[in-house]
């Protein structure tokens, strides 16, 4: 920002006065004008932001949809396995029968989110819509979080089964811990589904808003 004085020489202080205000009136003209560019940019960056996120809350409120619907398929694979070891339990040399340990989930996004704080956007806008979205991201890392903990108890459920090339040969005490560890994986699963639910509720609260 560059403000130049009238180049005329001041040989009275009506001059001087005059110099005085011709550079003060620039000054105010020149401050203003930028802060109208800082407040417009201010808000094309909310906006922006806003519809980013919005966005993203679309999106990821199809993939927790997604995700009940993938969380029910593998609840119902896991009653079955643990029908399965319950019969290989009580009659092992008889058995015949295949466990299936498998977890589909569909990622949820933040990168909207993470944008518009790194870009400083959040800070422009209101406390209690800031507030609202933080506290939605937050419980969508909990959703993140739990999924990768549920997805690495099912890989270790099955350690038993790889230990023995027979599931009939199984030793009876790593049925037990099969069918705990089954058991403990159904509870995992309905403990998260009931969270992506819970979750979904909220991006549709959130929807709604916009």
């Amino acid at each position: 920002m560059d403000v130049h004085a009238p180049h005329e020489p001041v040989h009275t202080w009506r001059d001087f006065l005059t110099h005085l205000t011709i550079v003060t009136i620039g000054l105010f003209i020149a401050l203003s004008l930028e802060g109208l560019v800082e407040y417009v940019h201010h808000r094309h960056l909310v906006r922006e932001a806003r519809e980013n996120i919005r966005q993203e809350i679309e999106d990821n409120h199809k993939a927790a949809q997604a995700d009940v619907t993938l969380l029910q398929q593998d609840l119902d694979r896991t009653n079955t396995n643990l029908d399965t070891i319950r019969r290989m339990r009580a009659n092992p040399k008889a058995f015949k029968g295949e466990l299936t340990f498998t977890m589909s989930f569909e990622s949820l996004h933040d990168a909207a989110w993470n944008s518009a704080r790194d870009t400083g956007a959040l800070g422009f806008m209101p406390y209690k819509e800031v507030q609202g979205y933080a506290d939605l991201y937050q419980h969508q890392k909990l959703v993140d979080d739990q999924s990768i903990e549920v997805i690495h108890r099912q890989t270790l459920a099955m350690t038993p089964v790889f230990m023995e090339k027979d599931l009939a040969t199984i030793p009876t005490n790593q049925t037990e811990n099969l069918l705990h560890d089954a058991a403990a994986t159904l509870i995992d699963v309905t403990t998260l589904q009931q969270i992506v639910q819970h979750l979904d509720a909220l991006y549709v609260e959130e929807l709604k808003k916009s």
